[in-house]
């Protein structure tokens, strides 16, 4: 079977997808939230059904926001694509099917088979072609640098960053997302310095997909 993927929008628009996995994640996302108000931004979230259903106000205050939520399973565990059980708790809340999903880990391609929503024609998988890796234990200053001066950075880039975790350790979720929300005003400000601006992947087309092929 054929996966079919997509690491970045068309590229002849000066735009680019700020997105954020594992989440929501009171209250760094509002953290996150805050910012992006601020700065007039928009971004999409990529959201674990276990969290929407521990803290379903967040995710409320990201659709009140204007921001896209897409599906990114529901346990985020390696091997299990749950997204079909995800989508049952996010529908429930923003009233409308995920347009757009994306596999934890970014690297098991096969969990999506396991899902019949993932396969359908009518959701977009996306990766990113930009990937500071903010969940390492580095500054903000570092994170700003690893998307600035990513050889990848160009019109239509998907950029990945992190307003959660996956996992159900309490310090390490509110923890790891402090140095992204310290980095979001310089990363944004960056972005527009260079001519991109950050939009919601609803505002981007895609005509150029990738494909993985199952052995």
């Amino acid at each position: 079977m054929r996966v079919r993927y997509y690491n970045h929008g068309r590229r002849d628009r000066s735009i680019v997808a700020l997105t954020f996995d594992d989440g929501p994640n009171p209250p760094r996302t509002d953290q996150l939230l805050e910012i992006l108000s601020a700065k007039n931004a928009r971004a999409s979230f990529f959201v674990i059904g276990k969290w929407v259903e521990r803290f379903p106000k967040a995710l409320e205050r990201i659709v009140e926001a204007g921001h896209v939520v897409g599906n990114q399973s529901y346990s985020h565990i390696r091997n299990i694509g749950d997204f079909d059980h995800a989508e049952t708790v996010i529908t429930a809340i923003t009233g409308r099917p995920s347009a757009f999903l994306r596999f934890h880990y970014l690297e098991n391609f096969a969990v999506v088979l396991q899902s019949p929503l993932a396969m359908s024609c009518e959701v977009k998988i996306i990766y990113a072609d930009v990937n500071p890796a903010d969940y390492e234990p580095i500054d903000a200053n570092e994170i700003v640098r690893r998307v600035l001066e990513s050889r990848n950075l160009a019109n239509g880039s998907i950029i990945n960053l992190h307003d959660g975790s996956e996992t159900d350790d309490d310090a390490a979720r509110l923890s790891r997302p402090l140095p992204t929300i310290a980095a979001l005003p310089k990363l944004i400000d960056g972005l527009r310095e260079r001519g991109f601006e950050p939009v919601g992947l609803d505002q981007m087309e895609f005509d150029q997909p990738y494909e993985w092929v199952s052995e």
